[in-house]
């Protein structure tokens, strides 16, 4: 049977969090999938863990730390399946997260991008679950933020099926929409740097001009150990990846903003003219960003 997804994770120094990625893989049944693994030179042997937690993975060990978007751009050119999962090391995919997805990726052949329920804290032991994101959203300021992010799961809840894209930390691709929407950057941005800040967004923004869809699959349930601890609140981030942010959301709208939006130019200019003074007033060692960019 031929192979129907690549899963895909890029590493760097992610020992701690692979025991509980491989076991998450290991949970997956109903579809026929490998593994790729492609390492950004970590120095805590991820690698020789990766190998022993499952040997059958294929293994790509790049010279440097390239970044998330290098790395994945190396297993999209590899990748001979149809569909392509993309998985930050610190996430764990529940029972049935592959299948829910695949099945209602191949519902609908404009469906580019499907995502689950993405949790920071699992539901457990009838507590409620605190959310990750529930797909990505576009406010009308042109920010692109995680649907969801940091509020408990209710006992009515009912997440939005359609978004406008789906978070990189764990997406399921349709391989031949990300060929469609590839330009000279890669299908991720490799310019968006070694962070995963905005580079998913910007892929999401493609898509959705190429007149893609984004689906959340609501069965499909997987975890993430965000990395700033809390969320992603501003005061959890260092100074570097607040600059990173900075410059890739100026990135972002330079490289998709067209004549479509022009009812959205008014909001954009006030949003980021109070982010600017904020900087300014709160944040000044960060004004580099702006000369940078």
């Amino acid at each position: 049977m031929p192979t129907k997804v690549q899963i895909q994770i890029v590493t760097y120094n992610s020992r701690a969090h692979l025991g509980r990625l491989f076991a998450g893989i290991e949970k997956q049944e109903g579809v026929d999938f490998e593994v790729v693994v492609i390492d950004n030179q970590s120095e805590d042997n991820s690698v020789d863990l990766a190998r022993e937690l499952y040997p059958q993975a294929r293994i790509i060990q790049n010279s440097q730390n390239s970044g998330f978007a290098a790395g994945h751009n190396k297993g999209f050119k590899i990748c001979q399946a149809p569909y392509v999962l993309i998985l930050n090391p610190d996430t764990e995919l529940q029972q049935g997260f592959l299948r829910y997805c695949v099945d209602m990726i191949e519902s609908d052949e404009q469906i580019a991008s499907i995502g689950g329920v993405l949790y920071q804290q699992l539901p457990e032991q009838g507590k409620s679950g605190v959310i990750d994101s529930l797909g990505l959203k576009q406010r009308i300021n042109g920010q692109i933020v995680d649907i969801g992010q940091n509020t408990a799961q209710n006992t009515n809840f009912n997440p939005k099926t359609d978004v406008f894209g789906i978070s990189g930390a764990c997406a399921l691709y349709r391989l031949s929409a990300l060929k469609q929407v590839q330009d000279k950057y890669g299908i991720l941005d490799e310019r968006f740097g070694l962070y995963s800040l905005k580079d998913d967004a910007d892929l999401a923004w493609r898509l959705k001009r190429a007149g893609f869809k984004a689906r959340i699959a609501a069965q499909a349930i997987a975890y993430h150990a965000r990395y700033t601890g809390k969320g992603d609140k501003r005061k959890n981030r260092s100074d570097e990846v607040k600059q990173t942010s900075i410059c890739n959301h100026l990135l972002m709208l330079k490289k998709n903003l067209s004549w479509t939006d022009w009812w959205r130019i008014k909001f954009i200019i006030g949003y980021e003219f109070a982010k600017f003074i904020y900087v300014l007033l709160f944040e000044r060692q960060n004004l580099k960003a702006y000369r940078n960019f």
